[in-house]
């Protein structure tokens, strides 16, 4: 059974996309400049490029929220389930412990 792509899985891996492109771009656009012996800087590329990855870095961050925030299960967060699984004897990867 496949699974569904969430719009928002979707627009991070677009985002993904339009970064590398930005910055593969930045890159080739600075290498053409220096091939034609500009001599002024390149403040503009890096900007450009600095904005995409700091655009994306918040992007992530607030996908990786939402997605702490959705794998809850009643309530229950894994780290509490993993705390009552240690109480019980069973570490949370699922083995049995000897001891």
């Amino acid at each position: 059974m496949r699974r569904k792509w969430t719009f928002s899985k979707l627009l991070l891996l677009l985002e993904s996309a339009v970064v590398l492109y930005t910055t593969y771009e930045g890159f080739a656009l600075a290498r053409l400049a220096v091939g034609y012996s500009y001599l002024g800087t390149l403040p503009w590329v890096a900007a450009t490029v600095s904005a995409a990855w700091g655009a994306y870095g918040a992007s992530a961050g607030f996908y990786y929220n939402k997605a702490k925030a959705e794998n809850t299960a009643g309530g229950i967060v894994f780290e509490a389930a993993c705390g009552r699984q240690a109480r019980s004897g069973q570490d949370c990867d699922g083995w049995e412990e000897n001891g």
